[in-house]
């Protein structure tokens, strides 16, 4: 996760009022400062308006071809989850299918995301959107005139942006670290851990759980077979 370990501490000072996504999202700005950036206040939701305008972006993207991609879907609620505060999965996915739904204002969010943040962090804002649009295929046109128009709005000069876009998709964990076993282990000793997990995480197993509960489950579910997969294929197994 080095392309985006500084994200980790760097938090704003917004606050959602009231409902977040009952109408036009409001941005509402904090108080505490540090350096250049701000400390993260949340709602009662847990979501921090960071989060709430990187979904605005994200919904933009997701949309320009005309088409909703579940791969895009999946890869910003994975994204999410994996640098922020995966307690508050549903909401987040709630909030992002709303904001698919809707049409705000990108100014206003990229102002303040460019008001509230230093560099590196509207730098980590670029990188989040070309990863999630390589996270279903090739980078369209569409979708690259959309993230240069992103990057303008958050004063990224076409240097810098250039030089992201060379950069290779983030991956949060290699599919070995999903599995939780190690990449010199024969792939007997592999299988048996990934059926193990499925046994764990299966819906079947799970049935008298929370529904935010099965979601998560299902989640990782997935996951895990995806690793397996993967795994299978560059080992050359059938």
């Amino acid at each position: 996760m080095a392309k985006y370990e500084k994200w980790l501490g760097a938090s704003l000072g917004w606050i959602i009022t009231g409902n977040p996504i009952g109408g036009l999202i409001g941005f509402f700005a904090g108080a505490m400062a540090d350096g250049n950036e701000k400390k993260s206040s949340t709602t009662e939701t847990g979501i921090s308006e960071f989060e709430i305008n990187l979904m605005v972006l994200a919904s933009y993207l997701i949309k320009i071809d005309g088409k909703v991609s579940l791969e895009e879907i999946t890869f910003v609620n994975n994204f999410l989850n994996t640098h922020f505060d995966e307690k508050f999965s549903v909401k987040r996915e709630q909030i992002l299918h709303h904001c698919l739904n809707k049409e705000y204002d990108l100014n206003v969010a990229c102002d303040k995301i460019r008001l509230y943040t230093g560099p590196e962090t509207r730098v980590q804002v670029v990188r989040f959107l070309f990863d999630l649009a390589k996270s279903d295929g090739e980078l369209s046109e569409r979708e690259n005139y959309f993230i240069f128009r992103i990057a303008g709005y958050l004063n990224i000069n076409d240097v810098e942006f250039r030089r992201i876009k060379k950069e290779e998709p983030e991956q949060f964990f290699s599919v070995y670290e999903t599995l939780g076993v190690k990449k010199e282990m024969s792939f007997g000793e592999i299988r048996t851990v990934y059926r193990k997990l499925v046994l764990k995480y299966h819906p079947d197993r799970n049935k008298d759980v929370s529904e935010e509960e099965k979601r998560k489950l299902a989640r990782k579910f997935q996951q895990v077979q995806e690793a397996y997969e993967k795994i299978k294929a560059e080992r050359g197994e059938k």
